[in-house]
């Protein structure tokens, strides 16, 4: 690989790992960044039919309109555990707990998240700041031209940015990105902790500040013993090293060809987000100032 292909990798790879740090860290409607990644793949199972039917996009483009209960396909709490490496007792547990908050609902045939949970104010409040969030991404993407070439769109807009295709794709890639980094660390916690550990790290290129073991406990919302715990196997695994100023991933582990590979992936995860994005028309939107608008095609 050539070096100047290296180093752009390795600039979206710092902005990519801060910007799902921000994301993760930001949770959702106030759930704790574990509960939200669980209520994402919750949601992304139960919709998939529907964003494969054209005519079910146009009946729930609305953000405040999303698809009915018995529309959604419910999802095993087992195959959501599969989905996110985690213990199945550790999933079960938490998805009970977000039941009885009234975040999923469960049946016999599965979990769902319920629509009366995503047109809550703090949801709604909670996808407006993440659509901001990738905005900004995107802006500061383009302006260190860090993207390749995106499509044009393929609907007519007038404008507006259709902000709930925009939260489908964003759920597409986070989860994607997720995938990623755990082949990496073997679990969702560990993946969080080096998330936060390359954001800091990559940064600290550039004078950034590295996460202390109290900062990764505020930031994840984890108990102390459970982030020392797994910041312990990141430390045996070769994958996290106390630095002059914080918890930091070791140079060497940086450059290895794993990581060039994960970073290529990276890459191409983001490509892939803005590309869906411009396609729907998002990124001209954003580029032409457009309002907001959810009414637009999921």
């Amino acid at each position: 690989m050539n070096e100047a292909l290296r180093e752009q990798r390795t600039m979206l790879a710092r902005l990519s790992y801060s910007f799902l740090l921000d994301e993760i860290g930001g949770g959702l409607a106030g759930l704790a960044p574990l509960d939200a990644l669980l209520v994402l793949a919750i949601n992304q199972a139960n919709i998939i039919p529907l964003t494969r039917d054209p005519s079910a996009r146009a009946r729930y483009g609305q953000l405040d309109a999303p698809a009915l209960d018995h529309e959604r396909r419910p999802v095993s709490i087992n195959a959501i555990a599969g989905s996110l490496d985690l213990p199945f007792e550790t999933a079960r547990r938490r998805i009970r707990r977000l039941a009885a908050d009234g975040v999923c609902a469960l049946s016999s045939e599965g979990v769902i998240v319920p629509a009366s949970f995503l047109v809550s104010p703090g949801y709604l409040e909670s996808v407006m700041a993440g659509h901001d969030r990738m905005r900004r991404f995107y802006l500061d993407l383009r302006t260190r031209g860090l993207l390749d070439p995106l499509p044009a769109p393929n609907y007519d807009l007038e404008g507006s940015v259709p902000v709930r295709a925009a939260v489908r794709l964003l759920s597409d890639y986070l989860l994607r990105s997720t995938e990623g980094l755990m082949r990496e660390t073997g679990n969702v916690i560990s993946m969080m902790i080096l998330t936060a550990l390359l954001a800091g790290s990559l940064q600290d290129r550039d004078g950034g500040r590295l996460p202390s073991m109290r900062a990764l406990v505020q930031r994840l919302k984890l108990p102390p013993e459970t982030i020392r715990r797994h910041v312990t196997q990141l430390t045996e695994a070769g994958l996290c090293e106390r630095g002059r100023s914080g918890l930091v991933v070791p140079a060497d582990v940086l450059a290895s060809d794993r990581f060039e590979r994960l970073f290529a992936d990276n890459a191409t995860n983001v490509q892939r987000l803005m590309a869906g994005l411009a396609e729907r028309g998002v990124t001209l939107a954003w580029d032409t100032g457009g309002a907001l608008d959810g009414r637009q095609m999921a």
